[in-house]
């Protein structure tokens, strides 16, 4: 059952407006590792998409899937940044190869972002099998090593994959389906997520057992 988030981006623009632009407005060229912490990331991604967008109220769903992750298994604020951020190569600042994961980890190493969190950026939800169907599979790899802490990454790939388009909460069955029903049969998206998907979903299944 999808969980209604219809205030998501409503709160971004809420907090543009209270804030202003040094905060939420295109480019933050000044942002350091520090302020990438959750309040920083959610700031950069504010800035990165319109309010109203469905990467915007995507990305804050994972993010929000992550906090309640993070909280109930002990997990530490990386987590919760990198589920904000996930989806920044959609942006059209980040936007190069095509390969979301690739983009979004490199611009947020031109922001100076440490490389755990890069890292967790370039490979969430077998981020491996799109770049090898787009041949940057060996740039992946060289650029942004896997990250050192798999557990993160499994938790990372579990809240995106148990958030739908929109923000809202849904199940594994439900996030494929809407994956096949958005991308036809020969789409190279579509390709990649059916050779990944056994894989996803056995991440997808060990994260609920633990969650109970």
């Amino acid at each position: 059952m999808q969980t209604s988030t219809p205030s998501l981006t409503a709160a971004f623009t809420t907090r543009r407006a209270a804030h202003g632009r040094a905060l939420y407005g295109e480019p933050m060229h000044g942002t350091t590792p520090r302020e990438l912490g959750p309040a920083g990331a959610q700031a950069l991604l504010g800035g990165l998409f319109e309010p109203g967008a469905d990467r915007l109220a995507h990305s804050v769903g994972v993010g929000r899937r992550a906090e309640q992750v993070a909280g109930a298994l002990g997990q530490p604020d990386l987590l919760v940044s990198a589920a904000y951020l996930h989806d920044v190569g959609y942006a059209a600042a980040a936007c190069d190869t095509g390969l979301h994961q690739l983009d979004g980890a490199r611009y947020l190493r031109r922001l100076g972002a440490p490389d755990d969190l890069t890292s967790l950026v370039a490979h969430h939800t077998a981020a491996v099998v799109e770049a090898a169907a787009r041949g940057f599979d060996t740039t992946l790899r060289d650029e942004f090593p896997a990250p050192s802490d798999s557990e993160l990454l499994d938790l990372l790939t579990y809240c995106d994959m148990t958030t739908s388009a929109q923000g809202g909460t849904v199940t594994v069955d439900e996030r494929f389906g809407r994956i096949y029903d958005r991308y036809p049969p020969g789409h190279l998206v579509s390709r990649s997520m059916r050779h990944a998907e056994p894989y996803l979903r056995r991440i997808v299944s060990a994260v609920e057992d633990r969650l109970g």
